[in-house]
């Protein structure tokens, strides 16, 4: 039987370990989307993410903030797959909220101070006339591949199950 603190950790190693994430959204007539992003997460459940304003990703988010995030590695072997799934809403920050937001984002995808100091973007990059914009998505419920045998298919299919985590937990997680 899998356990939740094996989840968690799972779920932990996947959001340190890789930079992209998947976003799906849906269009005004219910049209899906994915498009990988890179991302950086907080501790309150938080996703972070720039896009052009006008990408179909963004528009879509603008007319329905309802999404859902997929973190995985597509290194691994069928048998060692797992994924975080993630629900929530997203929305473009507003220009008060993107200082926080920015600080949140280059710390975590560029840890070493000095790469940090050259790759940050200033917030009027992502405001005004500027074509980028920059995202937050908050999740609200999460989901992992569980090893244990599917309740109807048994072991000859693999399903998730929903479990409490937060990326609160994920901020502790050592990588390694």
């Amino acid at each position: 039987m899998s356990t939740i603190p094996d989840l968690r950790a799972e779920a932990a190693r996947l959001l340190h370990a890789n930079r992209y994430l998947t976003l799906g959204t849906a269009g005004p007539d219910g049209t899906p989307w994915a498009v990988p992003v890179t991302y950086a997460w907080d501790d309150a459940d938080h996703f972070y993410w720039w896009s052009a304003s006008d990408a179909a990703h963004s528009r879509n988010i603008a007319a329905n903030p309802a999404v859902s995030l997929l973190v995985f590695d597509s290194r691994v072997s069928d048998s060692e797959a797992q994924a975080l799934y993630g629900e929530g809403t997203a929305h473009a920050l507003a220009p008060a909220d993107l200082p926080a937001a920015l600080a949140v984002f280059y710390a975590r995808r560029y840890p070493d101070p000095a790469v940090r100091a050259r790759r940050a973007r200033e917030p009027d990059e992502f405001q005004g006339g500027s074509p980028k914009r920059f995202y937050c998505a908050t999740v609200h419920a999460y989901s992992a591949l569980t090893p244990d045998p599917h309740p109807i298919h048994g072991n000859t299919v693999p399903h998730r199950v929903t479990f409490p985590f937060t990326t609160a937990w994920a901020k502790a997680y050592e990588p390694g």
